[in-house]
């Protein structure tokens, strides 16, 4: 195959509508490829196999504690209390809803419940989802 010259690509400024209407069917079937590329590049690279100007690290990780309840243990024998050890988070809404059952929540909970404007999305026109026009995202940018 050669290397593969994305030069050639083209800024997305500087495609034509119909390019564009081309390649969005496309978009996600490339992108899946592309990423099973690199997931079997990474599986042959992991058995040995060599790429020129690529090679296999670690990647990043966070530290986590391997017991926490010995974590506990030892910082409250220190004298940390342990309420200054945990954070009370509130549970999720769908987690509440399920609590105080389907048909309280609303009475209950529903005028502090708000569902905001999703982020816009390009989809094809079989979308089951209503057309967001450039002016109705102004006047929703507006809405309180």
């Amino acid at each position: 195959m050669g290397k593969l010259n994305t030069q050639n690509l083209q800024s997305p400024d500087l495609l034509s509508k119909e390019q564009i209407e081309a390649l969005l069917p496309e978009l996600d079937n490339i992108i899946s490829w592309a990423k099973q590329v690199q997931e079997y590049a990474l599986g042959q690279a992991l058995t040995g196999v060599k790429f020129n100007g690529f090679k296999v690290v670690e990647g990043r990780s966070n530290r986590t504690f391997k017991n926490t309840d010995e974590v506990v243990d030892r910082l409250t024998t220190e004298g940390y209390d342990a309420d200054l050890l945990y954070e009370r988070k509130l549970k999720t809404l769908t987690q509440i809803e399920a609590l105080v059952g389907k048909k309280n929540f609303e009475p209950i909970l529903g005028d502090l419940v708000i569902k905001p404007q999703g982020k816009p999305t390009l989809v094809p026109e079989s979308d089951k989802r209503p057309e967001l026009t450039p002016n109705t995202a102004a006047v929703a940018d507006f809405e309180d």
